[in-house]
Protein backbone atom coordinates (compact mmCIF):
# COMPACT_ATOMS: atom_id res chain seq x y z
CA UNK A 1 0.00 0.00 0.00
CA UNK A 2 1.11 3.57 -0.58
CA UNK A 3 -0.01 4.73 2.84
CA UNK A 4 -2.95 6.62 1.36
CA UNK A 5 -6.32 5.03 2.24
CA UNK A 6 -7.88 3.26 -0.72
CA UNK A 7 -4.78 3.54 -2.93
CA UNK A 8 -2.77 0.62 -4.27
CA UNK A 9 0.84 0.77 -5.41
CA UNK A 10 0.09 -1.04 -8.67
CA UNK A 11 -2.47 -0.11 -11.33
CA UNK A 12 -5.43 -2.47 -11.60
CA UNK A 13 -5.24 -5.22 -14.21
CA UNK A 14 -8.03 -6.42 -16.47
CA UNK A 15 -10.67 -8.57 -14.88
CA UNK A 16 -9.76 -12.22 -14.23
CA UNK A 17 -6.24 -11.81 -15.58
CA UNK A 18 -4.48 -15.16 -15.83
CA UNK A 19 -1.68 -15.88 -13.44
CA UNK A 20 0.28 -16.15 -11.28
CA UNK A 21 3.25 -14.97 -13.29
CA UNK A 22 6.80 -16.10 -12.76
CA UNK A 23 8.96 -13.25 -14.13
CA UNK A 24 12.14 -15.28 -14.71
CA UNK A 25 10.26 -17.95 -16.65
CA UNK A 26 8.18 -15.57 -18.75
CA UNK A 27 11.01 -13.15 -19.50
CA UNK A 28 13.41 -15.64 -21.07
CA UNK A 29 15.24 -13.52 -23.70
CA UNK A 30 15.89 -16.62 -25.81
CA UNK A 31 12.14 -17.00 -26.38
CA UNK A 32 11.53 -13.32 -27.19
CA UNK A 33 14.14 -13.25 -29.96
CA UNK A 34 14.43 -16.42 -32.06
CA UNK A 35 17.39 -14.97 -33.99
CA UNK A 36 19.42 -14.68 -30.78
CA UNK A 37 22.49 -16.86 -30.36
CA UNK A 38 24.23 -17.28 -27.02
CA UNK A 39 27.50 -15.44 -26.53
CA UNK A 40 30.45 -17.37 -27.93
CA UNK A 41 28.33 -19.53 -30.25
CA UNK A 42 29.04 -19.21 -33.96
CA UNK A 43 25.85 -19.83 -35.89
CA UNK A 44 22.29 -18.68 -36.26
CA UNK A 45 19.03 -19.48 -38.02
CA UNK A 46 18.79 -19.20 -41.79
CA UNK A 47 16.34 -16.71 -43.24
CA UNK A 48 15.40 -13.06 -43.29
CA UNK A 49 15.20 -11.44 -39.86
CA UNK A 50 11.94 -9.70 -39.02
CA UNK A 51 10.55 -7.79 -36.05
CA UNK A 52 6.86 -8.22 -35.31
CA UNK A 53 5.36 -5.31 -33.36
CA UNK A 54 1.83 -4.65 -32.28
CA UNK A 55 -0.73 -4.12 -29.56
CA UNK A 56 -3.28 -6.40 -27.92
CA UNK A 57 -6.66 -4.82 -27.17
CA UNK A 58 -9.43 -6.01 -24.86
CA UNK A 59 -13.16 -6.02 -25.64
CA UNK A 60 -13.45 -2.35 -24.62
CA UNK A 61 -10.75 -1.17 -27.01
CA UNK A 62 -8.24 -0.65 -24.22
CA UNK A 63 -4.72 -2.05 -24.23
CA UNK A 64 -4.85 -5.40 -22.47
CA UNK A 65 -2.69 -5.86 -19.39
CA UNK A 66 -0.93 -9.06 -18.45
CA UNK A 67 -1.05 -10.88 -21.78
CA UNK A 68 1.03 -14.00 -22.36
CA UNK A 69 1.75 -14.60 -26.07
CA UNK A 70 3.16 -17.74 -27.64
CA UNK A 71 4.44 -17.97 -31.22
CA UNK A 72 4.81 -21.08 -33.37
CA UNK A 73 6.18 -21.08 -36.90
CA UNK A 74 8.03 -22.92 -39.62
CA UNK A 75 11.66 -22.22 -40.43
CA UNK A 76 12.81 -20.31 -43.52
CA UNK A 77 12.21 -23.41 -45.68
CA UNK A 78 8.68 -23.96 -44.41
CA UNK A 79 9.53 -26.88 -42.10
CA UNK A 80 8.14 -27.14 -38.58
CA UNK A 81 10.14 -28.73 -35.80
CA UNK A 82 7.74 -31.39 -34.56
CA UNK A 83 7.83 -35.16 -34.01
CA UNK A 84 6.42 -36.00 -37.45
CA UNK A 85 9.27 -34.14 -39.15
CA UNK A 86 12.08 -35.02 -36.76
CA UNK A 87 14.27 -36.35 -39.58
CA UNK A 88 13.37 -33.80 -42.25
CA UNK A 89 16.50 -32.80 -44.21
CA UNK A 90 15.51 -29.12 -44.17
CA UNK A 91 15.26 -28.74 -40.39
CA UNK A 92 17.34 -25.82 -39.19
CA UNK A 93 19.55 -26.84 -36.23
CA UNK A 94 19.60 -23.20 -35.05
CA UNK A 95 15.83 -22.67 -35.08
CA UNK A 96 13.08 -24.42 -33.11
CA UNK A 97 10.16 -22.17 -34.12
CA UNK A 98 8.72 -21.55 -30.64
CA UNK A 99 8.68 -18.18 -28.86
CA UNK A 100 6.94 -16.70 -25.84
CA UNK A 101 6.68 -13.34 -24.17
CA UNK A 102 4.60 -11.48 -21.62
CA UNK A 103 3.42 -7.92 -22.03
CA UNK A 104 2.18 -5.92 -19.08
CA UNK A 105 1.15 -2.96 -21.24
CA UNK A 106 -0.54 -4.63 -24.23
CA UNK A 107 2.28 -3.64 -26.60
CA UNK A 108 4.70 -6.32 -27.79
CA UNK A 109 7.86 -6.79 -29.87
CA UNK A 110 8.97 -10.20 -31.12
CA UNK A 111 12.05 -10.85 -33.25
CA UNK A 112 12.30 -13.94 -35.44
CA UNK A 113 12.90 -15.01 -39.03
CA UNK A 114 10.32 -14.81 -41.78
CA UNK A 115 8.84 -18.30 -42.13
CA UNK A 116 8.79 -20.14 -45.42
CA UNK A 117 5.63 -21.62 -46.91
CA UNK A 118 4.76 -25.10 -45.69
CA UNK A 119 2.95 -27.43 -48.09
CA UNK A 120 -0.35 -25.91 -49.23
CA UNK A 121 -0.04 -22.85 -46.97
CA UNK A 122 1.08 -19.25 -47.21
CA UNK A 123 3.87 -18.24 -44.80
CA UNK A 124 2.32 -17.61 -41.39
CA UNK A 125 2.93 -17.47 -37.66
CA UNK A 126 0.50 -19.05 -35.19
CA UNK A 127 -0.12 -16.86 -32.14
CA UNK A 128 -1.69 -18.09 -28.90
CA UNK A 129 -2.87 -15.65 -26.21
CA UNK A 130 -3.75 -16.11 -22.54
CA UNK A 131 -5.40 -13.17 -20.75
CA UNK A 132 -8.46 -11.72 -19.05
CA UNK A 133 -10.13 -14.97 -18.07
CA UNK A 134 -9.51 -16.38 -21.55
CA UNK A 135 -8.14 -19.88 -21.20
CA UNK A 136 -6.58 -19.84 -24.65
CA UNK A 137 -7.29 -18.26 -28.02
CA UNK A 138 -5.37 -19.01 -31.20
CA UNK A 139 -4.99 -17.13 -34.46
CA UNK A 140 -2.64 -17.01 -37.43
CA UNK A 141 -0.83 -14.03 -38.87
CA UNK A 142 0.12 -13.65 -42.53
CA UNK A 143 2.36 -11.21 -44.43
CA UNK A 144 1.22 -8.47 -46.78
CA UNK A 145 2.33 -8.74 -50.39
CA UNK A 146 2.65 -12.54 -50.21
CA UNK A 147 1.34 -14.15 -53.43
CA UNK A 148 0.45 -17.41 -51.66
CA UNK A 149 -2.12 -15.55 -49.51
CA UNK A 150 -4.54 -15.76 -52.44
CA UNK A 151 -4.68 -19.56 -52.27
CA UNK A 152 -4.15 -20.23 -48.57
CA UNK A 153 -7.08 -22.40 -47.40
CA UNK A 154 -7.58 -20.57 -44.12
CA UNK A 155 -7.56 -17.09 -45.65
CA UNK A 156 -9.78 -18.31 -48.49
CA UNK A 157 -12.39 -19.46 -45.96
CA UNK A 158 -12.83 -15.93 -44.59
CA UNK A 159 -14.58 -12.84 -45.89
CA UNK A 160 -12.43 -9.92 -47.02
CA UNK A 161 -12.78 -8.00 -43.76
CA UNK A 162 -11.61 -10.92 -41.61
CA UNK A 163 -8.78 -11.72 -44.03
CA UNK A 164 -7.47 -8.18 -43.63
CA UNK A 165 -7.43 -8.61 -39.83
CA UNK A 166 -4.91 -11.45 -40.19
CA UNK A 167 -2.40 -9.59 -42.37
CA UNK A 168 0.73 -8.05 -40.84
CA UNK A 169 1.76 -4.85 -42.63
CA UNK A 170 5.34 -3.96 -43.44
CA UNK A 171 5.91 -0.49 -42.00
CA UNK A 172 8.73 0.37 -44.40
CA UNK A 173 11.48 0.26 -41.80
CA UNK A 174 14.46 -1.97 -41.23
CA UNK A 175 15.89 -2.07 -37.70
CA UNK A 176 19.25 -3.74 -37.06
CA UNK A 177 18.90 -5.68 -40.30
CA UNK A 178 15.34 -6.84 -39.58
CA UNK A 179 12.24 -5.77 -41.52
CA UNK A 180 9.47 -4.48 -39.25
CA UNK A 181 5.89 -5.76 -39.51
CA UNK A 182 2.91 -4.40 -37.57
CA UNK A 183 0.12 -6.65 -36.30
CA UNK A 184 -2.54 -5.67 -33.75
CA UNK A 185 -4.83 -8.18 -32.07
CA UNK A 186 -8.34 -7.47 -30.73
CA UNK A 187 -9.36 -10.21 -28.31
CA UNK A 188 -13.12 -9.57 -28.32
CA UNK A 189 -15.83 -7.14 -29.33
CA UNK A 190 -15.85 -4.82 -32.32
CA UNK A 191 -13.15 -5.59 -34.91
CA UNK A 192 -12.31 -8.84 -33.13
CA UNK A 193 -9.41 -10.74 -34.64
CA UNK A 194 -10.55 -14.09 -36.10
CA UNK A 195 -9.67 -16.95 -33.73
CA UNK A 196 -9.68 -20.64 -34.53
CA UNK A 197 -9.41 -24.11 -33.03
CA UNK A 198 -5.90 -25.47 -32.54
CA UNK A 199 -3.82 -25.69 -35.69
CA UNK A 200 -1.89 -28.78 -36.68
CA UNK A 201 1.57 -28.15 -38.09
Amino acid sequence: MTGEPGRNMLPPTNEDTCGPYFPIYFRDPALEDLTRVDSGVVGGPAGKHIILRGRVFDRHGNLAHGVVMEFWQANAKGVYRNPSQANHPDLDPWFNGYGRLRTGTGAYTFRTIRPGASEGRAPNITITLFSDGINRVVTQMFFDGEAANATDPLLSSLDEEDRERLIARHDGRTVDGAEVYLFDIVMAGENETPFFDDFES
